[in-house]
Formats: C-alpha cells, sequence, structure tokens
C-alpha cells in the first residue's frame, strides 16, 4: 500500500496523463496515417508489397473506408478549441504546485493529517479525465462530424415565369398618357411584377414579327430589370405582332423540372401573323399556364416615325391617311380563354398587377414538384451527448468518495 500523501503528486499525474492521452490518440492517428499518407505507388514501398498484395488492399481500402467510415467536418477550424485542454493541464498543475508549497509549510505528515484530507492520485486523474472528455466532445460537436448519406424527397415551390413582351411600332402609341408609351408603360409594369416576386425565376421573351429570347430563366432580378430597361421597339426589324411565335419561343425557355410555370404576354393585341392555334396546342399540351396584359385604350393613337423624333410625324396607310393603333381585348380574352388562363386589360399609366402576383403565388402553392436529393448526415448530436455525459460525471465525482479513503 502506498504511503498516505497530503500534498498533490504533480509528478506522478503528468505521467499517467501523458501515457493515457498517448494510447487515446495512437489508433485515430494510426488510421489517419494509413488513410491519407500510405500511397502505395511511392517508391519505399513497392519492393516490400507485391502488384497482387497492392490491388487486394486498395479494393480492401476503397470499399471499407469509403462505405464505412467516410466523414468529413463541416467547420474544421473548431479543433483549434482542443488546445484547451493542455492549457488547462498548465494550470491546474501550476495551481497544485502552488499548494503544495502552501501545505510544506504547516510541517510534517503527522501535522499535514491533522488539517487535511489525504490527496489521491486517482481522484485527481479521474476529474481531469471526465473533464477532458467533455472539451473533447465539445469540439467535435462545434466541428459537426458529417457521416454517411440520406436520401431526401424536396418540395420545389419556385415557379419558373416568362415575360413575353410586345415591341412592334404599335407599342410606342401614346394613347394612355401624352408622355409614356404603351411599351414605356408595359416596362414599369414588368419592372413592378418583378419587385413583388419571391423566389420565382424568370425569363423575358421579346417579340414583333419574330420573337427572340432576351434574358434567359435567372433568379437575379436586378439583371432582369437591367434588361427590362434597355428594351426598345427597334430591337427586332422585322415588325408586325406574331403571337403564335412569341408563345412559342416562350415555351421553349422552361427548365424540365415538375415546377409550377406561368407565361405572360404583354401587348395590345394587334395580331397580323396568325398561327395560333398550332401554339395554341403547344401550350395546353405543356401545362403551362396562361396570362395576357393588354395595354392600350379602345380610343387608340397614332403610331410615330420615330419613337425619340415626333417630328417625323406618323405612319400613315396606302391611302395617305394616319394608322390609328387600338388595344384588341376581344382577340386577348379569346386567347385566354383558349388556353384555360386569364386576361387583364388596362388602360393605365400604372397597371394594377395584384390579380396577376395573387395567380403567380397561388401557383405556387398549388403546384409542386419533387426533387430526390443526397444529403450528407451531420452527426453533432452525438459528441455533444457524449461532453454532456462526462460533464455531469464530472460535476458529480467527488461524491463517490469512499468514506475511509485511502492513498494510491
Amino acid at each position: 500500500m502506498n504511503k498516505v500523501t497530503y500534498t498533490y503528486p504533480t509528478g506522478k499525474l503528468i505521467r499517467k496523463i501523458v501515457l493515457v492521452e498517448l494510447a487515446l490518440w495512437l489508433v485515430p492517428a494510426i488510421i489517419f496515417v494509413l488513410v491519407r499518407f500510405l500511397d502505395f505507388k511511392k517508391e519505399w514501398v513497392k519492393p516490400y508489397i507485391s502488384e497482387e498484395m497492392k490491388e487486394h488492399s486498395k479494393e480492401i481500402a476503397s470499399s471499407y473506408f469509403n462505405e464505412h467510415i467516410r466523414f468529413t467536418f463541416l467547420h474544421p477550424g473548431y479543433f483549434w478549441f482542443l488546445l484547451l485542454i493542455p492549457l488547462y493541464l498548465v494550470i491546474d498543475i501550476g495551481f497544485m504546485k502552488w499548494k503544495n508549497a502552501k501545505i510544506n509549510r504547516l510541517g510534517n505528515n503527522q501535522v499535514q493529517s491533522l488539517l487535511l484530507p489525504p490527496i489521491r492520485l486517482r481522484a485527481l486523474f479521474w476529474k481531469y479525465f471526465w473533464l477532458r472528455n467533455a472539451i473533447v466532445g465539445i469540439v467535435f460537436a462545434l466541428v459537426q462530424p458529417v457521416l454517411g448519406e440520406d436520401k431526401v424527397t424536396n418540395t420545389v415551390r419556385n415557379a419558373e415565369l416568362i415575360i413575353g413582351l410586345d415591341i412592334s411600332n404599335s407599342m410606342n402609341v401614346k394613347d394612355i398618357s401624352e408622355v409614356d408609351s404603351r411599351l414605356t408603360i408595359a416596362k414599369r409594369a414588368m419592372i413592378q411584377l418583378i419587385n413583388s416576386l419571391r423566389g420565382e425565376r424568370i425569363g423575358i421573351c421579346v417579340f414583333a414579327g419574330n420573337a427572340y429570347v432576351q434574358l434567359p430563366l435567372t433568379s437575379d432580378y436586378d439583371a432582369a430589370k437591367m434588361y427590362v430597361n434597355e428594351i426598345e421597339t427597334d430591337m427586332v426589324s422585322k415588325q408586325g405582332t406574331d403571337l403564335a411565335a412569341a408563345l412559342t419561343t416562350s415555351l421553349r425557355m422552361y427548365t424540365k423540372a415538375n415546377n409550377a410555370k406561368l407565361l405572360l404576354l404583354v401587348t395590345d393585341g394587334e395580331n397580323h401573323e396568325g398561327g395560333i392555334p398550332a401554339a395554341m396546342g403547344e401550350l395546353l399540351e405543356s401545362k403551362v399556364k396562361l396570362a395576357i396584359l393588354g395595354i392600350g385604350t379602345k380610343q387608340g393613337g397614332y403610331v410615330p416615325n420615330d419613337p425619340f423624333k415626333p417630328e417625323f410625324g406618323y405612319k400613315v396607310s396606302e391611302t395617305g391617311k394616319k394608322i390609328i393603333s387600338k388595344v384588341n381585348p376581344t382577340m386577348i380574352k379569346k386567347i385566354a380563354e383558349q388556353a384555360n388562363g386569364y386576361a387583364v386589360i388596362s388602360s393605365s399609366s400604372f397597371p394594377n398587377l395584384e390579380q396577376l402576383v395573387n395567380q403567380i403565388h397561388a401557383l405556387k402553392s398549388e403546384e409542386k414538384g419533387e426533387v430526390e436529393l443526397e444529403i450528407k448526415v451531420n452527426q453533432y448530436q452525438w459528441p455533444l451527448v457524449f461532453a454532456i455525459l462526462c460533464f455531469t460525471i464530472y460535476l458529480f465525482f467527488p461524491f463517490f468518495k469512499p468514506v475511509n479513503a485511502k492513498a494510491q
């Protein structure tokens, strides 16, 4: 039986802690070296391992490590907090030595036994051990180890919105306002619509006698508004109003994702090209919802030769009369009905888009796409539970001391 002592055995404690730490870190260190540094291609390994052994070892390593213990850490920077363990040990040992100096001033062992309880090496070690494990558990919870993969089904609510904007010459008519043309008002409405979006992807198609993709689907609303502001009627050389081409080109802009899709046509409704029935069949088959915003008045207005130079006058017919362009609500509503959609006719400088915005948000709730994703499983809860358990033992360990304490 060892001699009873009333001072802290710091030397024995340090040696015991060092041996235990070496044992605890030796196994993971060996695994780390094997996985990260052992490369069968290195020259120093080749003389000792046959080709057959190399292939067999690679097969075992890849199948086991990749399938069973493949893990990563989301926040590896927190590993630096492990330095709290040696810092705590240095402070605690220093405090013990300071207390030993005070105790030794009391006199010999007999005097110390009258004033102090015996110091147990085992109790000191277990006090360190459980606190150390609590710190390790907390650190591993902070770095958030990710182990394994799980397949989950994610609901996609983000709709895809394509705006087909009419940029034919008739959109330069100023029948709604003496200051703003139909195109200016349409662009203002588009900006207003973009500002009301909540995560939907948006694309822009411009059309007149032909249709072109102005902006592919994007979630960058600032870029979308920039493209809207740059749209002018001279962007398309072939004039006219080919709604069929607008429908066909817009439908090609959608992705194959199983989510809600809406096509908004902004036009004055003067269709001069035809071909609507064939395009309508393609629209119905694609299950894309259609909405039409009609811009203009029933009285109409003259079509300018140059929207930026009023002095150039207005377009005239073959008889020499000024051409009057009027909104065509009948055709707009007919197309919307054929597509099971809806139409809004606006003769305001600031069109009311509340109905359209509500329709977009309703589509996100009604039509949902499901995507199967593989996600990595975060295992932070296990080291956290381990840390809580160890810290609980650390707090209540002194209560487990036997009544007749014996020194080690």
